[in-house]
């Protein structure tokens, strides 16, 4: 229960988080109807109601539990072990995105990011990930930027734009 509690507290927390630093969003130009602080603000209102609903189903004791069917293995029944090498491509990815995103750009460090992701879910083609990565962050980019006029890092390719 207490692992439970901890979880919907934490959730509830990083919704909250997240309302007080939307404040810091400039609010948009008049005929907008809507505003860039609805989403983060929507965002934030779902984590927190979400967060709640955790804490109410842990503290009534409902916990979900995997029904492992008829023709599963024994040591298959709700035995499963924690990836660790998984959790710790992603890990690195996140902090190497974040680490790298003002230094080296939005391009370079969401390749990595892509790249490292492919990575944990065991993915054997390391040459052809890294193009897919490149490509896709090449393609989220100009998306961001051309598209919806958001102005992402450019990094190491300041000095060429």
């Amino acid at each position: 229960m207490f692992a439970d509690l901890a979880l919907a507290l934490s959730v509830t927390a990083l919704g909250a988080c997240l309302a007080v630093g939307s404040t810091g969003i400039s609010l948009g130009t008049g005929y907008d109807r809507i505003g860039p602080r609805f989403f983060p603000y929507l965002v934030a209102m779902g984590l927190m109601l979400l967060g709640s609903w955790l804490a109410v189903a842990a503290i009534r004791g409902n916990r979900a539990t995997p029904v492992a069917e008829e023709n599963d293995e024994p040591d298959l029944q709700m035995n499963w072990p924690i990836n660790w090498s998984a959790l710790g491509y992603l890990a690195l990815a996140l902090l190497l995105n974040l680490a790298l995103m003002e230094r080296a750009g939005f391009v370079i460090s969401s390749s990595v990011l892509f790249w490292l992701a492919a990575r944990a879910f065991h993915s054997r083609r390391p040459a052809r990930d890294a193009a897919v990565a490149v490509l896709l962050s090449i393609l989220v980019y100009f998306a961001f930027t051309r598209g919806l006029g958001l102005i992402l890092p450019l990094g190491i390719f300041n000095r060429l734009f």
